[in-house]
């Protein structure tokens, strides 16, 4: 009798994944990966609830205030990656862009590099050339990376003169480091059709379509530097959180313990594969707030307003925007069911 109901409901579960596309099996991942991340996050809510409310107000809304202008600013490098390439965007529409590769990218393996490759409905219709806006997203999604890189080398060497390196941290670095690196030379053999490039596409047609359209495009070094110099600003508003986050646990604010402590949880993010760093970073930032002699309560507290100016907020503002258009979030078109049905669908 058992073995009856397992068959019935295994051919049932078959018969579900063959009649629906890949897509919307996707979809369905995608959420059911969202439930276990607020599940998982259930305890940072509950006590970034208490610590919102025992925050200042005045240090509360300086937060805020910096949360929108690092979107503004997340938004600019797009801008700039799309001017990089001799492309362009709207400002509203690279605000978009950002807010809901941000969402995708929580709930993907390595999201900030995967979510690279959605793209919004209202981008698609905007962007006639869509091949376009994946260049941008490769400058987009590099820059971010060496931003971080940028700022990292200062800040680490500081660390290591003083003997006072975190745990982890010089392995993270050369990680991000070898990553540059392999980015760099790689975009370099599809350019020049080196060695690497002859032998990936070797017997691979569609691959070397795919490579070519993806990373093959002139860059303009000068849009490029800019572009960087707005992703360096975004860093700078990181630590300008942290030091804020510090102010609102009641602690005396050190400039010292923001930079390093941004840097580091930066670094870990970046390597991080699977849902934006949950747990590496809120370890790490409370470590180093805890080597400054912060008590444990008051780190605790400013990791906490850290995230959710960096990452709850941003995260909320994007799922708000889901929302905002998404009164057929689970409508299927007769002639057409995609992922953005589930996703990005607004009529």
């Amino acid at each position: 009798m058992n073995n009856a109901i397992d068959n019935t409901a295994s051919n049932k579960i078959k018969a579900f994944f063959k009649k629906a596309g890949w897509k919307e099996v996707l979809a369905i991942i995608f959420i059911l990966i969202a439930i276990y991340f607020f599940w998982k996050q259930r305890g940072e809510l509950k006590s970034l609830g208490t610590s919102l409310e025992s925050t200042r107000r005045l240090w509360l809304w300086l937060g805020i205030g910096g949360t929108i202008i690092y979107i503004l600013l997340q938004a600019g490098l797009y801008v700039y990656s799309f001017l990089a390439i001799g492309g362009k965007i709207t400002w509203l529409d690279a605000i978009e862009l950002y807010l809901k590769r941000n969402v995708i990218a929580v709930f993907l393996p390595a999201g900030g590099i995967t979510a690279l490759a959605y793209l919004p409905s209202s981008i698609k219709e905007s962007q006639p050339n869509t091949q376009q806006v994946h260049h941008a997203s490769v400058i987009y999604g590099f820059i971010g990376i060496f931003s971080v890189f940028i700022v990292a080398v200062p800040v680490l060497l500081y660390l290591w003169l003083q003997h006072s390196a975190v745990p982890g941290t010089g392995a993270a670095f050369f990680t991000v480091l070898a990553v540059l690196i392999l980015i760099v030379l790689f975009l370099r053999s599809v350019k020049t059709e080196g060695p690497f490039y002859r032998w990936v596409i070797k017997g691979r047609p569609k691959i070397q379509k795919f490579l070519t359209e993806t990373f093959s495009f002139d860059l303009s070094m000068k849009q490029f530097w800019r572009a960087t110099l707005v992703s360096v600003f975004i860093e700078v508003i990181g630590i300008v959180h942290l030091y804020i986050s510090l102010l609102g646990a009641g602690v005396h604010p050190s400039w010292e313990a923001s930079i390093i402590g941004y840097i580091v949880a930066a670094i870990f993010l970046i390597i991080s594969p699977f849902l934006r760093g949950m747990g590496a970073i809120e370890l790490s930032l409370t470590f180093i707030l805890q080597k400054y002699d912060y008590p444990t309560v008051a780190a605790v507290q400013s990791m906490l307003l850290f995230r959710f100016y960096e990452f709850w907020l941003p995260l909320l503002v994007g799922l708000l925007l889901y929302a905002s258009k998404g009164r057929h979030l689970f409508t299927k078109n007769k002639n057409s069911a995609t992922t953005e049905g589930v996703l990005d669908q607004a009529k």
